[in-house]
């Protein structure tokens, strides 16, 4: 077989855009999109916030990819981003939670291999796997951290912001813990100028979550995912807002239990949903994704 270095060279040329594209639509589906360019959008948010969360995220998001490129995972799931988004929010979270070290980055690793894994696992079970395997990830991380020489990071004070106005688009950040009610905004602004209806109630799940009792910790960012995941899934506005209220039920129990939930409410609410209102009663504003 005689060797051409020019079908090589163009074999270069188009895989290099496909995996940069597979990766930053990974990176978006943490907020349901997959799309390079909100992929890049979220990018500069973790790197404005704290540039270790970039680079935990694109970390996860690549070992994840590659494992199931390796595996050969369906093409279209996969260039999707759909095995490798739990990875890139493990990656963030992880880089937000603990000292960025080798120990750490080893363990990013691994955890994206284990979310890839998994998640074909629970594709192949007909469940959506929405970020179940994040939580997971930071719950295993939480309980080994003193066997791998980890120790978290202490909590970062935030600034007070009485105004709704700032709180929305905070609360919006930091589903993929950025930081900031500017970022939140950016965000916002991209998934609305994919999809207004998204954008629309990724902001009303934010404001439900934050009008909710003082005991609810962490329902903005859980209730914004919940509403944003059921208008993705073609769910009436009735069941929105019903996943909403469950949500912030879901919220309040992790609370009173003293555990950290995570995105945990929103995994839950979104299931029980699913599984209660049967098929979509409205077409999906996008393939379903997770």
């Amino acid at each position: 077989m005689q060797f051409q270095p020019r079908s090589y060279w163009l074999a270069w040329r188009c895989t290099i855009p496909q995996a940069l594209h597979e990766l930053l639509s990974s990176i978006g589906q943490i907020y349901f999109q997959s799309s390079p360019i909100f992929g890049i959008a979220l990018l500069l948010c973790l790197y404005l916030s704290d540039p270790a969360l970039a680079k935990g995220c694109v970390l996860g998001a690549w070992v994840a990819s590659a494992t199931a490129w390796m595996l050969a995972f369906p093409d279209d799931d996969r260039r999707q981003g759909l095995y490798s988004f739990n990875g890139a929010l493990s990656g963030a979270g992880l880089a937000a939670l603990y000292p960025f070290n080798s120990v750490l980055l080893a363990w990013i690793a691994l955890a994206a291999v284990m979310t890839a894994l998994l998640s074909r696992a629970v594709q192949c079970l007909g469940v959506p796997v929405l970020t179940s395997l994040f939580v997971l990830v930071m719950w295993l991380t939480a309980a080994a951290a003193p066997q791998l020489g980890l120790q978290a990071l202490p909590v970062r004070p935030t600034v007070a912001a009485h105004a709704l106005l700032f709180q929305l688009p905070e609360a919006i950040a930091n589903i993929s813990f950025a930081r900031g009610g500017a970022l939140g905004i950016l965000l916002c602004a991209v998934v609305a100028a994919r999809d207004w209806r998204q954008g629309l109630w990724l902001l009303a799940g934010a404001s439900m979550g934050l009008a909710a009792p003082a005991s609810a910790g962490g329902a903005g960012v859980n209730c914004a995912l919940t509403l944003l995941g059921l208008t993705v899934h073609g769910r009436s506005w009735l069941w929105r807002l019903g996943g909403g209220a469950a949500c912030v039920v879901f919220c309040m129990a992790f609370a009173t239990m003293g555990l950290s939930a995570f995105t945990a409410p929103f995994v839950l609410t979104t299931w029980l949903v699913l599984w209660w209102s049967g098929p979509p009663h409205t077409r999906p504003s996008q393939p379903p994704a997770h």
